[in-house]
């Protein structure tokens, strides 16, 4: 590709490159390039760096595509502190010196592929757990809300965009994505149609896509991660360009959770007025962890099944008018409670009154929080000291430890003893699958209590942050605004993820 006059994009990389705002990898030490992929903007290589690292590069194939890699840096220094977003690591030229040089992005390799390849692959024996796909569906979520929250709409959002790198979702491909100020003119019907908004391509020309249209195709890829395969397989285009606007929906997949269902199920109606925000969404899937996910490995035949057969004949909205299929009306945490031998006979049972503890509103800094759990327990006629002694004998999920910690900070049936306190949250917010309230917890500690420091508290808020709990974003956001005032060089320099301070 030929540059005989620089373009603005050009020279924009060239100066962030000198002055090192975006590192220059140099493409002689690169080997064994493999093609990974294509696209409509160019082609994907899994790279070795220096013999040793396994790194992605995306190219481009024209000149209008080399443009998109400014808009795509623009984006990926927004969000890619978080940890289910691609991460752009650089740039790379080859041929370098002469006319035909091509510029090449180097990102984080995936090492599982995209997640229809890792889906196809997963729901062969042993299938995918309900506890892992409630993971995937968590995680491409929190991602897509880490989008929104930086006034960046996707715009095609697909299970061949969507990376799966150590069986965690990793968000790719920003080249169409727009800033929600700059996408107010109408654009072209971009994307897999199946996963693009239909109000886009159901008459109304002016129509653009918005956030509530990624919040569409999150809720078809759900669906897409319950069932382990790719939407209306075998259909044709024009089918479903016809039929999606009238209410062709993909039928669920039998044994879902009810409460999962009713997520894509809102996600995906026709109105973007009547789907929930992606931090809704995000919301909604934190509340069906907190619950006993155990249950839903559980036998199919301790769950009613009877799940509406088809929504390919219904209209939008004689879809919303149309009665509910009878279901079994219990909560996700009362399934199958027998299995997990935590019932106790005639009452409530403690693991019941534990969940309870930790689906209170009110934050541990509030003063009231002490007596609100102690009413709890009193409204359950249990004492605190029996919880105590059942929580040290179950301390094996993470409402126990979540509990635990709110006790010990408190001092329920114990000495306040916050670094105990702050052990108990770190187990119970440990890993992708820890409770974003545990990780919002230790933040606020680090910061105010003094048992920490800044550095440690924006850790904890931005792993609370990614899984969509909105006071850690923006406590994290704070904490980074002035990193000057409350952080030292040092501490920056540990931060394994230096892409949050750069400015924007």
């Amino acid at each position: 590709m030929s540059y005989n006059s620089k373009p603005e994009w050009v020279n924009w990389i060239e100066e962030a490159i000198l002055k090192k705002h975006i590192k220059h990898y140099e493409y002689e030490n690169f080997s064994n390039l493999e093609k990974i992929g294509t696209g409509g903007f160019g082609e994907a290589y899994r790279a070795k760096w220096k013999r040793s690292k396994i790194l992605a590069l995306k190219s481009l194939n024209n000149a209008t595509a080399v443009e998109k890699i400014v808009h795509e840096l623009q984006i990926q220094r927004d969000v890619d502190f978080h940890e289910n977003i691609i991460r752009f690591l650089g740039i790379t030229i080859e041929n370098p010196n002469n006319s035909s040089k091509k510029y090449m992005l180097v990102m984080e390799y995936a090492d599982g592929g995209t997640l229809r390849e890792y889906l196809k692959k997963r729901f062969e024996k042993p299938k995918l757990s309900w506890n892992s796909k409630l993971k995937l569906a968590r995680q491409l979520s929190s991602a897509v809300s880490c989008l929104h929250n930086e006034g960046t709409i996707h715009r095609d959002l697909h299970s061949n965009n969507v990376l799966i790198h150590k069986n965690n979702i990793k968000l790719a491909d920003f080249g169409l994505s727009k800033k929600v100020e700059k996408s107010n003119k109408s654009q072209g019907c971009h994307g897999v149609i199946e996963y693009v908004d239909p109000k886009k391509f159901a008459g109304n020309t002016l129509y653009s896509l918005n956030e509530k249209s990624d919040v569409y195709s999150v809720g078809v890829l759900l669906w897409e991660i319950s069932s382990g395969r790719p939407p209306f397989e075998g259909k044709s285009e024009y089918f479903l360009l016809t039929n999606i606007p009238k209410g062709l929906r993909e039928t669920p997949i039998q044994d879902t959770p009810e409460e999962y269902e009713k997520i894509y199920t809102d996600c995906w109606e026709f109105e973007p007025d009547d789907r929930p925000t992606i931090y809704d969404v995000v919301d909604r899937l934190e509340a069906i962890s907190s619950k006993t996910t155990k249950s839903w490995n559980s036998s199919p035949s301790s769950r009613n099944n009877s799940l509406p057969s088809s929504r390919n004949n219904s209209s939008p909205s004689s879809r919303n008018n149309s009665s509910p299929s009878p279901r079994n009306n219990s909560s996700l945490s009362s399934r199958n409670n027998s299995s997990q031998g935590f019932k106790e006979k005639g009452s409530k049972s403690k693991k019941d009154i534990v969940d309870g503890i930790a689906a209170l509103p009110s934050k541990i800094y509030d003063k009231s929080k002490r007596q609100k759990i102690l009413d709890y327990l009193e409204d359950h006629h249990v004492t605190s000291k029996e919880i105590l002694d059942w929580l040290k004998n179950n301390q094996n999920y993470p409402n126990s430890l979540l509990v635990l910690g709110d006790f010990h900070y408190l001092g329920i049936a114990t000495k306040v003893d916050k670094k105990m306190a702050c052990e108990f949250y770190e187990k119970a917010g440990d890993g992708y699958d820890g409770l974003s309230v545990a990780q919002y917890n230790l933040g606020v500690i680090c910061e105010n209590d003094k048992l920490g420091d800044t550095f440690k508290a924006m850790y904890w808020y931005k792993k609370s942050g990614e899984q969509g709990n909105h006071e850690a974003r923006e406590s994290f956001y704070r904490l980074r605004s002035a990193p000057s005032k409350t952080l030292s060089v040092d501490s920056i320099d540990k931060f394994d993820d230096m892409s949050i301070f750069f400015p924007h």
